[in-house]
């Protein structure tokens, strides 16, 4: 077979190498294609949350069930990976580009607002249309109404660490992906560490963005809690930076590519 064809990337070292100038590059594209790239992932992801609930829908809270909604959630992330979409969780890495000085702080920070506020508007968007489709009947609204409110019910601090083991998780099924050559390999790659997060219930605060409407609108009896929705996402993408950084940081190191660059 061709080496262009092959599954995936022979060199175990190439992404390491790669990464900081790449994330770095993301970062410093024109700020009207990274939000319109930005609303598509969060459109994506929150597809993946729908799909996730209709899982779920009418069927418990056991863990192969769990293991289903964590499959049907990940096809939101080969989506976001395939198209080249501009996901807030998978931006936190671009911290490793600030380490190699490819990437000035300020841009860092101005890319991640644009990006999150972005994949905000995006999962907002399919939240509503989903709901006003009709799509949280036959089970699927019980289910978004149980999903955003394990969410809304979790302290702030317990939110904060679910995040980061969160983003570890994901930032791993982009990393991977980045390494695999055909769509097919990406999918392999997405799909184990995305079914772990979410079978593991840990907090993803662009899929929050998607799930919390969800749920709100699914008991359109009740007052939204507005206030413990802002604490999630506060402590959640917080919590998503650590866990990102933290992964690509440390494969960075572990493969010895953590070296200073003179561009900036």
């Amino acid at each position: 077979m061709a080496q262009d064809e092959t599954f995936d990337d022979p060199v175990g070292d190439s992404i390491a190498a790669a990464a900081p100038a790449a994330l770095a590059a993301k970062a410093q594209q024109p700020f009207a294609r990274m939000g319109m790239l930005a609303i598509l992932a969060g459109a994506f992801i929150a597809f993946g949350s729908v799909a996730a609930m209709v899982a779920q829908a009418n069927m418990g809270d056991g863990g192969a069930v769990r293991l289903l909604s964590g499959a049907a959630f990940s096809v939101g992330l080969m989506m976001v990976m395939i198209v080249g979409a501009e996901l807030f969780t998978g931006n936190t890495m671009m911290l490793l580009s600030t380490m190699t000085g490819d990437l000035k702080p300020r841009r860092m920070l101005g890319a991640w607002a644009m990006v999150w506020f972005g994949n905000l508007i995006g999962a907002v968007a399919i939240a509503l249309l989903f709901a006003a489709s009709g799509g949280l009947g036959d089970g699927v609204g019980g289910a978004a109404i149980a999903l955003a409110t394990g969410k809304l019910t979790k302290a702030p601090a317990a939110i904060f660490c679910s995040a980061i083991l969160a983003n570890i998780l994901v930032c791993l099924a982009v990393w991977m992906s980045m390494k695999a050559r055909t769509i097919a390999g990406k999918a392999v790659a997405i799909v184990g560490p995305v079914m772990i997060f979410v079978a593991a219930g840990l907090e993803h605060s662009i899929a929050n963005m998607s799930i919390l409407p969800l749920g709100w609108l699914a008991a359109l009896s009740q007052s939204p809690d507005f206030a413990s929705g802002l604490i999630n996402l506060a402590f959640s993408t917080a919590g998503n930076i650590v866990g990102g950084a933290m992964l690509a940081i440390g494969i960075a190191w572990g493969h010895d590519k953590l070296h200073r660059s003179d561009q900036g």
